[in-house]
């Protein structure tokens, strides 16, 4: 019986821990409406630790990510404010940008939640 606890135990963090995402790796995230095509505002290119720029403006702002929280701060620039968490898409880091949780905060991006999915 001991071993069976043990076994349910060791199962659930490991599903939990493949479940995080560790590092959010520099690239451009290509963004979609989930069921909805495209985002008008275009991708999120994340430049650098700690920069990022939106679609093909010049206009950049800064971020931070939170490996504990599993949440992406944009704390400056054309998405400064938004509530955005991290997720894995195929395997890949995502970043996600909740309807309900934006709705709240008084700002309408889209139809329904946008995801950001890394592309090499």
């Amino acid at each position: 019986m001991k071993l069976i606890i043990l076994s349910c135990i060791f199962s659930f963090v490991t599903l939990v821990t493949n479940a995080q995402v560790n590092s959010l790796p520099q690239g451009r995230y290509e963004t979609v409406i989930k069921n909805n095509g495209k985002w008008d505002k275009g991708d999120i290119q994340l430049i650098d630790d700690g920069h990022y720029k939106i679609g093909n403006s010049n206009e950049s702002g800064e971020y931070r990510f939170s490996a504990t929280a599993q949440r992406v701060f944009f704390t400056s620039g054309p998405l400064k404010g938004i509530f955005a968490r991290t997720v894995k898409a195929n395997s890949s880091p995502a970043i996600l940008i909740p309807l309900s949780e934006n709705q709240q905060l008084g700002l309408k991006l889209a139809t329904a939640d946008i995801v950001g999915s890394l592309k090499n």
